[in-house]
């Protein structure tokens, strides 16, 4: 009776330990499990040190490891995952040489550890000695090729992957994961179109496969091509991937949802966009929602994207409750400039810290100067930028310029210019300033400033920060 009783308790706690809401219900669930004689057994321990790792508590969780009496290879496993995800590589290998029996998962966790670190040259090492073990499987290879991704190595992640679908190779067979992470590490790396040969060379591999075993294209798979078609500007394909996507019945979640949403925006079917945000299965998340109000506003629907934010805000009263972030108001103040709503801008901008607690930042205050500089109203915006507590970008001085540059046959419109060109000079960008201001100067027909701020740009040296354009305006 007394067994039964424990292992009721052993069960009880294992589930328990792994519905833990947070730190202080592990360690409590720690204490009963010692009280009860139990902290010795292998699986409630292994699941106790994961809970702790997940946390990134390493200390208790090495702790709890070190202290098992046995250790099974999960044991093991689990340890190196923590020591991993904490970017402990040195002492995950070292305890990667002491595991007993290594199992794949052992290759397969030591090998994630290396990628996640970006020392993809052991990696590597790591996944070889796999091979000559006869211990790798299919998540060795995705494991690898993914380390390869990211580390923007397509080269090699495209060598593994072609060894994988030769027929005559050793290689275990490509399965719908492979092709996810090749797909997501092309279009991480700038490049869509080959991110869509992919998906071609997938759909046509699909097709002559029997339908008993045919390899299905995931949610995954379609919001990677429906991101690849928007930054490539391929529309068409992007609609028929989504009328594919219907047709296969794929589940869409928040994420294909929100991608489905920026490709209609992007490609100016405004309609489209709203009818899928209307049809999500599930509440929206703040993505979706950032997703359109930034459509609508570049778009030129402003009053819609203002009542989008509202409608957005007035779900703080349901169960769904969402919280505006920085990137929504970047959205709902670019809208607000691209439509002239200065008002609603005005009064945006003001709420942002007093009701939803986003403090502006450089990008806030450059919607901002763009809003009132496209109304024509320079001096509030000059106003503004002196009272930044940041110092303001090129881009935002760059749009006084040209303002000025529009007003320039009022001595206001040339003070400004005179100090944004001044302020832009602080920023290395001293010849693109010069030559902006000499360009207003020339429109007033006074050739002696234009004389004085052309020589100065040619004296001035010419040396850019790294990664920066020269062009006033244009940051990196």
């Amino acid at each position: 009776m007394q067994l039964r009783m424990l292992s009721n308790a052993r069960a009880a706690l294992i589930r328990s330990v792994a519905d833990a809401p947070g730190r202080r219900e592990e360690h409590a669930l720690h204490c009963v499990a010692c009280k009860l004689g139990l902290a010795a057994d292998v699986v409630l321990a292994t699941a106790l040190l994961t809970c702790y790792a997940k946390r990134g508590l390493l200390a208790p969780a090495q702790r709890l490891f070190d202290e098992m009496p046995l250790r099974d290879a999960v044991a093991f496993n689990a340890m190196l995952a923590a020591l991993g995800a904490s970017g402990r590589t040195v002492d995950a290998r070292k305890l990667f040489e002491r595991v007993p029996d290594r199992t794949t998962a052992s290759w397969n966790t030591m090998i994630t550890c290396y990628c996640k670190a970006g020392d993809l040259a052991s990696g590597s090492e790591v996944f070889d000695a796999s091979l000559r073990a006869t211990a790798s499987n299919v998540v060795t290879w995705n494991t690898m090729i993914d380390g390869y991704c990211k580390a923007g190595q397509m080269d090699a992640a495209q060598n593994l992957f072609d060894r994988m679908s030769s027929s005559s190779s050793s290689s275990p067979s490509l399965d719908i994961v492979t092709w996810n992470t090749m797909m997501a590490g092309y279009l991480r790396h700038g490049d869509p179109a080959t991110a869509i040969t992919m998906f071609r060379r997938l759909m046509c591999k699909t097709k002559q496969q029997p339908e008993q075993t045919r390899m299905m294209p995931t949610t995954v798979t379609m919001a990677t091509v429906v991101i690849a078609c928007t930054q490539a500007g391929d529309f068409t394909l992007g609609r028929r991937v989504h009328l594919y996507i219907r047709q296969l019945g794929t589940r869409i979640d928040a994420v294909l949802s929100n991608a489905l949403i920026d490709m209609y925006f992007k490609c100016g079917s405004v309609d489209r966009a709203l009818d899928v945000f209307a049809t999500m299965p599930d509440a929206p998340n703040l993505f979706c929602w950032n997703t359109v109000i930034a459509g609508l506003g570049m778009n030129g629907h402003g009053e819609d994207a203002v009542g989008a934010f509202r409608d957005m805000v007035g779900m703080s009263r349901t169960r769904h409750a969402i919280r505006p972030d920085g990137v929504t108001f970047v959205a709902l103040l670019s809208a607000c400039s691209h439509s002239g709503l200065v008002a609603e801008g005005r009064r945006f901008f003001d709420e942002m810290g007093l009701v939803h607690g986003v403090e502006p930042g450089e990008e806030h205050y450059g919607c901002m100067v763009d809003l009132l500089c496209r109304d024509g109203l320079l001096g509030e915006a000059v106003r503004l930028v002196r009272a930044m507590p940041i110092r303001p970008n090129a881009k935002i001085l760059g749009c006084l310029l040209l303002q000025a540059r529009r007003s320039s046959e009022e001595e206001d419109g040339v003070r400004v210019g005179e100090w944004a060109a001044e302020q832009i000079a602080e920023l290395n960008l001293h010849d693109s300033a010069a030559y902006g201001l000499s360009n207003m100067y020339a429109s007033l027909q006074r050739w002696d400033h234009v004389e004085m701020h052309r020589s100065m740009a040619n004296a001035a040296p010419r040396h850019k920060q790294p990664g920066q354009s020269s062009c006033i305006g244009c940051t990196n």
